[in-house]
């Protein structure tokens, strides 16, 4: 079990699913790292964190479409023993009229910047008696979609650094868990302005609930993957 007086790592922490897996965290008194692409969007759900019970909340400008992106983590004071990948961004696009720029941006974002930071913060991970790497990957890592082919190849990506990342970690370090969330179509920003009834949508917070319920788990046993899916099925596209 990985108690409340650990640390937290949100990638993506600025809006959707990540501010609310750091208002979740919170509520149960964790510590928090809070990473965005521009550290003045973290400013509000920094306060939002400490607000729901947190006793620190650091952040960090992490921007995965940067020259160094990684270079404030440096200056990080906590060490963290739970690091959760949700950064992310989709692209709505037709395979036919998807560019190679197109496919490099979808990468650097949704996969190469994960294997980054875990890469970073993996030694980190490694010195605690018990640490957990969550994945958030996708339902586009195990289903091709035409009309987000981009997306769909960097979260396949993704999908098989996490099965990669898990062989690894049996071997060299078996108290750090890997769990690969394949997730479907949940509430966020993604859908803003777009005409779907978010009732039919993944409420975000039962997602929270299932990560937190990962901790609680001994290092005996690992969930190495989950599928989350909308109660009546994925909506049409």
């Amino acid at each position: 079990m990985i108690n409340s007086t650990n640390t937290v790592c949100i990638t993506g922490a600025s809006r959707g699913i990540g501010r609310k897996l750091a208002h979740a965290f919170s509520a149960v008194g964790f510590p928090i790292i809070l990473t965005a692409s521009s550290i003045n969007n973290l400013s509000r759900v920094k306060k939002e964190c400490l607000e729901a019970g947190s006793p620190k909340v650091e952040t960090v400008e992490v921007n995965f479409l940067g020259d160094n992106p990684l270079r404030e983590l440096d200056h990080l004071q906590s060490k963290p023993s739970i690091l959760i990948n949700n950064a992310g961004n989709f692209l709505f696009k037709n395979l036919h009229d998807t560019t190679d720029q197109d496919y490099i941006h979808q990468f650097s974002i949704n996969a190469l910047g994960t294997i980054r930071v875990t890469d970073y913060l993996l030694p980190v991970l490694g010195n605690h008696k018990q640490a957990l790497i969550v994945n958030i990957c996708s339902k586009a890592s195990v289903v091709g979609y035409y009309d987000a082919s981009a997306y769909s190849v960097s979260k396949h990506a993704l999908y098989g650094y996490g099965k990669a990342l898990r062989a690894y970690l049996k071997q060299a370090a078996p108290h750090v868990a890997c769990t690969n969330i394949l997730l479907g179509q949940t509430l966020s920003s993604s859908w803003d302005g777009l005409d779907v009834d978010h009732e039919l949508l993944i409420d975000p917070v039962d997602l929270a609930e299932v990560i937190i319920g990962l901790t609680k788990l001994g290092t005996r046993t690992v969930v190495e993957e989950l599928t989350i899916m909308p109660s009546k099925g994925e909506l049409p596209r």
